[in-house]
């Protein structure tokens, strides 16, 4: 099984090319490792007995600076098998449930989980505002209270993330108009809230940055 356009690394694809700089080059080989534990079972990471919510140093059972050797195979609810792939700065183990990827997991290299960043719109955060999850308006991400800006280098360029109670989130650049871009691509100030607009939409949420 082959799994493309991985939230963090699609993103990250997509920032780049739309800040001006050249695309990376990433040697993908994906392994699946498939439990049988809950086969021929409908269960949701959302809809089951559990809900699971990232936080700033963990997703259910799965902890940040845990050792990749020491994750559970399956956690009920939340995934039954494991992906791996290659990037050009960590492994990638992205978590599925049901053949639905949930989650990735970053190891930079140190056979640790390093940074956590959701995949798809399963799981969220849950804020005071309500859950926050990838897809929904970036604008809601802009309203917590406490939310700040953090401009990310990239080499010869960089990007606007914003940071809540320890978590990453970032903007889906998919479709956003010439000036957005350039002005998540400006490092003097983040984009305004009123050039964002209620069309664009969150696009990555982690514990931290996969690089």
């Amino acid at each position: 099984m082959r799994l493309k356009n991985l939230t963090a690394i699609g993103l990250m694809s997509v920032v780049i090319a739309s800040c001006g700089t050249k695309g990376l080059k990433e040697d993908r080989q994906d392994s699946m490792d498939m439990s049988d534990s809950t086969a021929g079972t409908e269960v949701s990471a959302v809809l089951g007995d559990s809900v699971f919510y990232i936080t700033a140093d963990s997703i259910g059972a799965v902890h940040v600076g845990e050792k990749i050797s020491a994750l559970p195979p399956v956690v009920d609810y939340l995934y039954d098998a494991m992906v791996t792939t290659p990037t050009p700065d960590a492994m990638a183990y992205t978590f599925l449930l049901n053949n639905v990827p949930q989650f990735t997991v970053y190891d930079f290299m140190r056979g640790e989980v390093d940074v956590i960043a959701l995949e798809g719109n399963e799981l969220s955060v849950n804020t005071p505002d309500g859950e926050l999850r990838v897809g929904d308006s970036f604008k809601r991400v802009l309203g917590l209270k406490g939310v700040e800006s953090e401009w990310i280098d990239l080499d010869d360029t960089g990007v606007w993330y914003w940071k809540w109670n320890g978590l990453y989130f970032g903007v889906d650049e998919t479709n956003l108009s010439d000036e957005q871009g350039e002005a998540l691509c400006d490092g003097k100030l983040p984009p305004r809230a009123s050039l964002l607009g209620d069309e664009v939409k969150i696009g990555y949420i982690a514990t931290g940055l996969p690089f």
